[in-house]
């Protein structure tokens, strides 16, 4: 059995996400929303409930930074993210 072209392998980014290897299908850009998900297998959810998403290690342009809802990130292996939660009081 022949091993498949380099150009057929599925081709993945692993990044770290709150401390966890998360492994997902290469691709250029990561969402805010997409990063939460990741984070929480259940997001908390409700009136007042905020996200902070905070990354380093990306790209040479802007390594480090926050996101805010509506904003996505280039990304990159080994990038790490770390998601928190707060409630809005």
């Amino acid at each position: 059995m022949n091993a498949p072209r380099p150009e057929e392998r599925p081709k993945t980014v692993t990044i770290i996400v709150n401390g966890r290897p998360k492994t997902l299908p290469k691709k250029e850009v990561l969402t805010f929303e997409e990063v939460i998900a990741l984070a929480f297998e259940n997001p908390p959810t409700g009136d007042g409930i905020q996200y902070t998403v905070q990354y380093t290690r990306g790209h040479g342009n802007k390594p480090a930074g926050t996101l805010v809802e509506g904003q996505s990130v280039k990304i990159k292996e080994g990038m790490e993210f770390d998601v928190t939660s707060t409630n809005r009081s």
